[in-house]
């Protein structure tokens, strides 16, 4: 975002007015393209056209459909940012780069438009009382066998916070990170970082699924500054829902020192996720080919 005033300053009820052409990149700044300066630059209105305009055209050549992200036109909804998001960006490079194409229909796609919408609404909805994605009463979610964080405290210390805070202090200091500070660690190392359902084990009410979560590495983490590698994520997590689909007790395990060292240069990408890598291509391209 450019220009953000910050108007209140509870980290839980944190509200920003935008003056920039777009929402487009959400909490996600960095720049397109790896070397260029001005990491921390959101699309100007002339780049997010040119994303709509070749995200449209994939869209119309091949068939494909963006993600579902429900709830996102509801009256009188206070939007963290000033307004709702535009996914535009993210969901281009999800259809572009995913390394999965599940049907309409299947259960795998319920699953990733449900994790997607719980992650607009954690990020962008200021009243987590009404987030519609989860069970208001029984919502739970840890990391990594760590502290299981109800749906007032996941709310209160951001979605970066509960999924590191198993973490040790070098890596994640949590005792010191805040919500604003969790998002402004990342926040200018992607331009979008977008994530996807692998594979689902289980169906309801106890779902159990593998997941990739991605991103090129174009801007700045801390002090260091990425060179447009791939950072890779894969995980697996349980969800237990109840009958109207909303998350109850949420278990989620992944690598996140991993994650943090690529971004610090600590350690290469090709030496990480050694029995996962999936070699991420475009999905239509063996379809653009034939």
């Amino acid at each position: 975002f450019a220009l953000l005033d910050i108007v209140q300053t509870n980290p839980s009820t944190m509200k920003l007015s935008v003056h920039a052409p777009s929402l487009a990149q959400t909490h996600m700044q960095g720049p397109k393209d790896a070397g260029i300066n001005g990491s921390g630059k959101p699309l100007t209105k002339e780049e997010l056209d040119e994303v709509k305009e070749e995200l449209e055209q994939i869209k119309k050549e091949y068939g494909l459909k963006e993600p579902t992200r429900s709830f996102m036109d509801e009256p009188g909804t206070e939007w963290r940012f000033g307004g709702a998001p535009d996914y535009s960006l993210t969901n281009l490079y999800y259809l572009k780069q995913r390394t999965k194409e599940h049907p309409e229909d299947s259960l795998e796609k319920v699953v990733e438009n449900l994790v997607k919408t719980w992650e607009m609404e954690r990020s962008h909805k200021v009243d987590y009382t009404k987030h519609q994605s989860v069970d208001q009463e029984r919502f739970l979610i840890s990391a990594n066998g760590g502290k299981k964080f109800n749906n007032e405290e996941a709310n209160k210390v951001g979605n970066y916070n509960v999924l590191m805070e198993s973490c040790p202090a070098e890596i994640w200091d949590k005792e010191n990170i805040t919500w604003e500070k969790s998002h402004e660690k990342f926040h200018n190392a992607f331009a979008a970082f977008p994530w996807e359902v692998l594979e689902v084990y289980s169906g309801p009410p106890k779902v159990a699924f593998s997941w990739r979560h991605w991103a090129d590495y174009t801007g700045t983490y801390e002090e260091t500054t990425g060179e447009g590698e791939r950072i890779e994520i894969f995980g697996f997590m349980t969800a237990v829902v109840n009958d109207k689909l909303q998350l109850c007790d949420c278990e989620v395990f992944y690598n996140p020192e991993d994650f943090i060292k690529n971004l610090r240069g600590e350690k290469k990408v090709k030496d990480t996720n050694s029995s996962w890598n999936t070699n991420a291509t475009c999905p239509f391209a063996k379809q653009s080919a034939a």
